[in-house]
This record gives C-alpha cells, structure tokens and sequence, in this order.
C-alpha cells in the first residue's frame, strides 16, 4: 500500500475555502513494514485536473502552494509526526500568493498542526 492509499484511508479531512487537506497522524505499529518514524512530516500537495485542464496553471498554484509550506517549515512552525496531502479546489485558480497563504494558515490551525507563538 502507497503512503497516499494510507493517508486517504486512514487520515481525517478538514474543509478550507480554497483548499481542503487530507491528515493522518502517523501510526508506526499500524503499519509496521513502512517503517515510520514517529516525527516524520510528509507533504504532498494535489492540483486535480477538474482545478483546471491547464497544466501551466496547475503547476503554479502547486508551486505556490509548496512555497507556503515551505517558509513555514523553515520556520519550524509545523508540527512533525503527520502525513498531510494539500488538495486544491477549483476557485484557488482566482488566488493571489497571499490568499493562498491565508488559506493554508488557516486550515492548518484548524488541524492543530502549527505551534503556536
């Protein structure tokens, strides 16, 4: 079973404006052949063809998207021991970088996944 088959099998949903994400806190004794560490992260972020037929722009909401969480990792403000997939809604297309921002924040914070300050 594909780390992606887990997490959507396994994992909980939490509904944002412009995306949704899909999270499962890992269980290393649940599935002990994939040898997870307890404070591993895995991000994977998912820009559907129904978002728009448009591979350019698909890309650049996955970029952005990626860019988010990547200041935030670098940041140390995301909580480790979860596998997260980022799924995008088709009115992310109309989003500008800072939208995009808000709306990752606050679903995040709605999943406890950030420390706070």
């Amino acid at each position: 079973m594909k780390d992606f088959e887990i997490l959507f099998k396994e994992g909980g949903f939490i509904a944002g404006d412009f995306l949704n994400i899909k999270i499962w806190k890992i269980d290393p004794k649940k599935y002990p052949r994939r040898k997870y560490p307890k404070d591993d992260l895995k991000i994977g972020f998912v820009v559907g063809i129904k978002v728009s037929k448009s591979a350019v722009k698909r890309n650049l909401i996955k970029r952005r998207m990626r860019e988010v969480v990547r200041l935030l990792l670098k940041e140390k403000k995301i909580k480790s021991g979860y596998m997260i997939a980022v799924l995008a809604k088709a009115d992310i297309l109309d989003c500008e970088y800072a939208e995009i921002e808000k709306a990752i924040m606050t679903v995040f914070k709605r999943a406890r996944l950030l420390y706070e300050n």
